[in-house]
Order: structure tokens, then C-alpha cells, then sequence
């Protein structure tokens, strides 16, 4: 039942109890009018007919309309018999059924509705997200014990149960985006940080994860904000240019490309998914010619998107967002878009019209950023999910996962454990010789090979000369940020697909490739000039992990390698460089040079 607002005010005592007619008086008077009953609109059906609220006015619980109507199941406000029906499935937990003899309440556990939602976000609500019912089984003892053994440490209040398999989530994704991910990625397990940031974002919870390279963190959050993405069309019944809904912002161009490509393949045939890749190099005009059509998802590089919210913000529309991710949100502040990055937060935070979600992804804890505190206080409710290297010493030392703290304690970050470093002392006029003696030795040459330098003439050169030293037998390429994007594109397919013209044995490459970038055909990396702090450090190491099933062991055959040369000029890093070393297993580092040894603490 729903009660317009107009009518509910109206039924008081001193109204109802009065006669609706008065009663003919046989007087020779003049009889007063009858008084009649206002007559009421028809009740709207759908959202989309409710006009917007003013200042003043009541709102509809569910997509912040007019709240015209009280939804009698639940006392809240709502603005149509659509938004009346999602409030009571979203509370039915609480719904209380009148009837003649009692009131009887629904038991939600029994019927199976057992949900988790933050009630402030209007695309959570629509999503609705429920555990299935094997999950629902699942008591916080094995809840405790699936995290440790995924060597996931998790804080936050009321945490969904982790899943164990993308079938589990067929009830919410729906038919069509559960083919896409199963059958066309081929993603039917999902990995350790997909097992609980996944269930985060559906249930609407502001995120942050710290996870390593090729830990599933791309999928970890477009299969939730894909998700809410098709909700927000059916509030808005699929109407093009309602968007967009979604905001992906990555550090580098080449990232963005590959995030896109993912995203691409799980909307197929969706209805009214359209994507909106936002990054340098290629032309402006066609870029906000694809927004004024109409966009739901957009990934962008934070350089673009603010030259397109600075001049074109009428196009970008910023306050329609819904939800906004921030992916290897350390890899773009030490590129320096700290500042870009808080005036985008800051605009949209302040002009959206909903309640935004956020996600805040990164490789590194950047416990001790300033710019990573300042970018955390927009997160509410938010749930802090880290994957710690399998093996250290401080694997499971953090709080228990159903503790929550304001501030949560952050493991130190170490390097993925999926690959085997050797760390070399090598003076600066010996790097040359050394390099090309391990080019040279059939144990280390597994082609491509990932070498990476400090500058971009660094790179030119380097790559020159490895082209005079070997000739023919060898094929190098350059890859810096002074690449045109054609080049660029074709260095990160030769790195990421097979059998592709045209095909280098060796790439010289700055940090372009270090941050984010998913590169599964690398399987050495060579540090030929030592990273300049400890996470670009482990950005770069990440890029040798070979790609294996969620179930797959570590051995030493499935484990990357990489090689990184310091010397004296490295002495300010090194102190720390071997504190994280030190905290490794065994098996994950080499012996280490004796000039190193005085360095351990």
C-alpha cells in the first residue's frame, strides 16, 4: 500500500470524524455546499514521472525525488510505486505485515534476503546486494579463516562474507554480465582480493586495497561499479546522456587503454553501456563529442579529465557521478597529480547529486604520504582490504577482519612474493659489460625483457647501444612518454599478446610501464638504474609476475625474476631497501653481495 502525502496530512481526527456532507435542513435557508474530498493525481508509477524536490520539500528514500507518497510498509518517504517497491525489498528485513488478528514480522534470514547496503547510496539500493544462500552459511570462524588463508587483512564494520566463485554472484551481476566475465575473460575463480573487495563494492562501502600487480585489483572493481552501472539505467530507464554514472582514473595513458579494454569486453551487449577513454595523445574534439552523446563509464588519466572539467564541464557533467575509483592512486601522486586529484574529489564531492562511492586502489601502503591521508578523509564508512606477501613474518599480525578502527593499521608493504629478485653491486662504468653478459647467458634471456632506467634519454641510449652491441641478433626498442601513441601501443601489445608484429626481444622503458600495467609475456626485469624510492621499486618488480590460476603453487618455475643493479650512489635507499628485504622469505631473494651486509638492520 501507498499513501500519498497529501492524503496521509489530511486524515487526522478532527477531519476524518467530520461528515464528508452536511445534512439537509428542512429550513426555508440557503444550504451550504457539500464539502467535497480533494480530488487526488493519479499515483505515479515510475520514478522518471516525479518531479524534483525543493529545499523544503521531503525527498524519496530511494532516488532523492519528490517524496510525494509514504510507502505504508516502511513509513518512508518515496516518490513512485517503483521506488515503493525497492524500499520494501531493501528493507524487508524489518517490513511488518498487517493483518486483522497480529502483526507478524518477516524473519529475513529464513527467506534468504539477507543483505548488506549502504542505505545513503541511491545505486546500491537499486542493486539491492545479496549474499547467496551458501555464503549466508558461512559462520566468522571460516570467514576468518578463508581471509588468512588468501593472506587478506581486512578492517571495517558489518563486512559481507568473501566468495568463493564468481556463480555466487549470478543472482546480482545477472545473465549477460556473468557470461561476459566467466566465459569471455575466462574469470570463473576469483583471486584473493576479488574474494572480498568484490562483495565490498556491491555492498556500497568505500574501499581501500593494497594489493600487488596481477592480484586481480582492475576486476576487482569494474565488476562492482559495471554492476551498479546497470542499476542506475533502470532507475533512469536506460537513457543515454542520464550518465555518466561511473569516473576510472588511472596514472598513465597506456593503463588506461588496458582498463578500458576490460571494461569493453564485460559490457558486451549490455543495454546502454557505453565507455569514454579520456587520455592525451589522441584528439580532444572526438573525446567530448563521445560525452555530449553519452556515456556511462569513463576512464581517464587525471590530465585530460581536468582539462576536460575546466573547459567543457557542462559536457563531463561531474555532479551526475555516482561512483569514482582511483586506481594506483600511490603511482599518480608520485607522479605529481596530488593536487589535481583533490580538486577533482573536492568538485565532485560538492556537486553530486547522490552519495558517491569511492575506491582508492593502490600497490603500495603509502602509510606515510601525506597526499594518501589528505585523499582518505573523502572516504565514509570505508573498508581497508590489504594482501600481504604470503611467507613474511607479518603476514597475519594485523587485527582480526571484523575489528574496525578510524585509522586502521597498514602491514609494511613488500614486494610480490611471485617473484625472485637478485639484487647486484655494480659500479656505474660496469652496469654496460654486466648487462650485456646477462643478455648473453641462455639461463637469464627469456624474451621479452623489461629493462628499466631512470630518464627518457637514459632509455634512448641505453637502447642504442644494446642495438650496436648485438646487431641483428637482437631486437631493442625505446619506451618513454615522448613516444608518439601509435609506437606506445605497439610496445605494450608485443608485451601483452603474442604473436604480434612487431616483436621486440628487449624494451628499455622508464616508470611509464612500472605503474599498473598488466604485461603477463614479461618474465625478467632488469633494474639497470635503481628506482628512486621503495614503491616505484615494487611497481617495477610487479611487472615480472607470471600469470597463474587463483589455485596455482609458487614454486620456483612459476616465479618471475628480477635483477636491479646499486651501487654507492644508491647509499640513502639502501637502509630501508634491506629492512624490506630482510622481511622476505628465503626463496623469494637471492644471496645478496657483501657490500650489502652492513646495510641489514
Amino acid at each position: 500500500m501507498i499513501t500519498p502525502r497529501a492524503v496521509k496530512r489530511k486524515q487526522c481526527h478532527d477531519v476524518t470524524d467530520q461528515p464528508l456532507e452536511a445534512p439537509q435542513k428542512k429550513q426555508n435557508t440557503v444550504a451550504s455546499p457539500p464539502i467535497q474530498q480533494p480530488s487526488l493525481a493519479p499515483i505515479k508509477k515510475l520514478c522518471s514521472q516525479q518531479r524534483s524536490a525543493q529545499s523544503n520539500e521531503e525527498t524519496c528514500c530511494v532516488c532523492g525525488r519528490y517524496g510525494e507518497y509514504i510507502n505504508d510498509d516502511t513509513d518512508h518517504d518515496v516518490c513512485s510505486l517503483e521506488c515503493k517497491q525497492i524500499d520494501t525489498s531493501n528493507n524487508v528485513d524489518r517490513v511488518v505485515l498487517k493483518s486483522t488478528n497480529a502483526n507478524v514480522k518477516i524473519n529475513a534470514i529464513e527467506q534468504g534476503h539477507v543483505q548488506h547496503t549502504i542505505a545513503e547510496k541511491v545505486h546500491v539500493k537499486w542493486t539491492a546486494y545479496r549474499e547467496s544462500k551458501d555464503l549466508q552459511q558461512m559462520t566468522k570462524q571460516q570467514r576468518r579463516l578463508i581471509l588468512k588463508a588468501h593472506d587478506l587483512v581486512v578492517h571495517g564494520k558489518q563486512l559481507p562474507r568473501p566468495i568463493a566463485s564468481m556463480d555466487q554472484l549470478k543472482h546480482v551481476l545477472g545473465d549477460q554480465l556473468h557470461h561476459n566475465v566467466t566465459q569471455d575473460l575466462d574469470w570463473h575463480i576469483p583471486t584473493s582480493i576479488q574474494r572480498m573487495a568484490i562483495p565490498v563494492g556491491l555492498a556500497g562501502n568505500d574501499v581501500h586495497v593494497i594489493a600487488p600487480t596481477h592480484s586481480g585489483k582492475t576486476g576487482s572493481y569494474l565488476i562492482p561499479i559495471i554492476t551498479h552501472c546497470l542499476s542506475l539505467n533502470r532507475m533512469n530507464h536506460d537513457k543515454r546522456r542520464y550518465g555518466p554514472y561511473a569516473l576510472i582514473v588511472v596514472p598513465t595513458r597506456d593503463l588506461a587503454i588496458q582498463v578500458e579494454t576490460i571494461a569493453k569486453t564485460m559490457v558486451r551487449q549490455l543495454t546502454n553501456m557505453r565507455t569514454s577513454l579520456l587520455v592525451g595523445g589522441q584528439p580532444l574534439s572526438s573525446q567530448v563529442y563521445r560525452l555530449h552523446k553519452g556515456v556511462q563509464l569513463i576512464i581517464a588519466t587525471p590530465g585530460r579529465l581536468s582539462q576536460i572539467a575546466t573547459y567543457h564541464p557542462q559536457t563531463l557533467r561531474l555532479w551526475r557521478l555516482s561512483m569514482v575509483v582511483l586506481d594506483e592512486a600511490d603511482a599518480m601522486l608520485g607522479l605529481g597529480f596530488g593536487k589535481e586529484i583533490n580538486k577533482l574529489l573536492r568538485t565532485i564531492t560538492t556537486s553530486a547529486k547522490h552519495t558517491l562511492q569511492l575506491m582508492l586502489y593502490s600497490a603500495t601502503a603509502g602509510g606515510t604520504s601525506d597526499q594518501i591521508r589528505r585523499i582518505t578523509r573523502y572516504l565514509t564508512d570505508v573498508v581497508t582490504i590489504q594482501l600481504t606477501a604470503s611467507g613474511s613474518s607479518d603476514s597475519h599480525s594485523a587485527s582480526p577482519p571484523n575489528t574496525s578502527s578510524s585509522a586502521p593499521s597498514l602491514l609494511p608493504t613488500l614486494p610480490t612474493p611471485n617473484v625472485r629478485q637478485t639484487v647486484l653491486w655494480i659500479e656505474n662504468k660496469s652496469k654496460p659489460k654486466r648487462l650485456y653478459s646477462i643478455l648473453n647467458n641462455p639461463k637469464y634471456f627469456m624474451p621479452p625483457i623489461l629493462i628499466f632506467v631512470e630518464s627518457r634519454l637514459g632509455a634512448e641510449f641505453l637502447a642504442q647501444s644494446l642495438t650496436k652491441r648485438f646487431g641483428q641478433q637482437l631486437s631493442v626498442v625505446a619506451m618513454h612518454a615522448d613516444k608518439d601513441p601509435e609506437e606506445r601501443e605497439a610496445v605494450v601489445a608485443n608485451l601483452t599478446r603474442p604473436n604480434v608484429s612487431p616483436s621486440w626481444d628487449v624494451v628499455v622503458s622508464t616508470d611509464i610501464l612500472a605503474r599498473g600495467m598488466d604485461l603477463p609475456l614479461v618474465r625478467l626485469v632488469i633494474n639497470y638504474d635503481m628506482a628512486s624510492t621503495l614503491d616505484d621499486y615494487i611497481h617495477r618488480v610487479g611487472r615480472a609476475v607470471l600469470p597463474t590460476g587463483p589455485g596455482s603453487s609458487s614454486s620456483n618455475s612459476n616465479l618471475g625474476c628480477a635483477i636491479t643493479f646499486v651501487n654507492q650512489d644508491h647509499q640513502a635507499l639502501l637502509p630501508p631497501f634491506m629492512k624490506m628485504l630482510s622481511n622476505q622469505a628465503m626463496h623469494q631473494v637471492t644471496p645478496l653481495p657483501p657490500q650489502l651486509k652492513r646495510f641489514l638492520p
